[in-house]
């Protein structure tokens, strides 16, 4: 009997440690996904998963799974720090002395678009809203770089606003003598044109640094910019801005087709708010 109950205990912590291991590639995920890292940049990809950039790599959530996305390769191991959607769903990644990559989500791979560059300065991209071959770039000293032809070959367009941008978006909101609007979240606070380039000009009075900016595609009116941790809305296409109260210091922000406004936070969360205007964790 005693012998029984030996093998029995011992087949046991078999089966318990062979199901540890089958677990411990997910438990170890998903601890990398959330350990503190503040989130660096947010958007969605064709389904409607969140993408999560942090300086551990790149992640793809949804409900029900997290899948890591390898970053692009760089000999000087230069770190993405900017990341947009095209219209066509495509997704880009950039980043000093990184430059410009985009996602190829048939082969799992990253191709650059810095061929034709005058360098890889790049702190600031953005995707056309519906134009899913036009790109924008700022080069820091460089200026604003535009490529129509889904960056096969970048060209200048503009010097960009007075200050350094730090953030970077092009939205479909009327009103445009072209196809729509720049903002630029900069160092003083929030530069908006035509995507003509027709002119830059404060987007109301919010002053600081914008570190991340983004408006809300169901309502192109609605612009929500970050700075130094407190995110901002302008009901009226960057006229006028009021805060908005949130628990945490925010980093990155994007829409969700499902969640709406989503933030990321400096201590590595997700959140957005629920039908009672509370912020609440995602897919937690």
């Amino acid at each position: 009997m005693r012998a029984m109950v030996s093998r029995l205990n011992s087949a046991v912590s078999r089966l318990f440690l062979f199901a540890l291991v089958a677990v411990m590639p997910t438990l170890v995920q998903a601890q990398s996904v959330n350990e503190g890292q503040a989130v660096r940049a947010l958007t969605t990809d064709s389904s409607g998963a969140l993408l999560v950039l942090r300086q551990s790599g790149l992640f793809a959530l949804d409900s029900q799974n997290t899948t890591e996305i390898p970053l692009p390769p760089s000999d000087s191991g230069a770190q993405p720090r900017s990341m947009a959607k095209g219209g066509d769903e495509s997704l880009y990644l950039a980043g000093p002395g990184l430059g410009i990559w985009r996602y190829d989500e048939a082969s799992k791979r990253w191709q650059s678009l810095n061929d034709t560059l005058p360098d890889l300065g790049v702190t600031a991209i953005a995707a056309h809203a519906t134009q899913p071959d036009t790109l924008y770039a700022y080069l820091g000293d460089g200026g604003m770089f535009r490529s129509r032809d889904d960056g096969a070959e970048w060209v200048k367009v503009d010097n960009g606003p007075r200050e350094p941008v730090q953030a970077f978006l092009h939205s479909d909101m009327p009103g445009s003598m072209e196809s729509g609007w720049l903002f630029a979240g900069t160092t003083r606070g929030v530069a908006r044109s035509m995507d003509c380039f027709c002119f830059w000009g404060d987007a109301g009075e919010l002053r600081g640094t914008v570190s991340a900016i983004d408006y809300d595609p169901w309502a192109p009116e609605n612009v929500y910019a970050v700075i130094e941790g407190e995110l901002h809305r302008s009901s009226d296409g960057g006229e006028t801005w009021a805060g908005l109260e949130i628990p945490q210091a925010v980093t990155a922000l994007t829409f969700s087709p499902t969640e709406r406004l989503v933030v990321g936070t400096e201590n590595g969360e997700l959140l957005s708010q629920n039908a009672s205007g509370e912020w609440v964790p995602v897919y937690e």
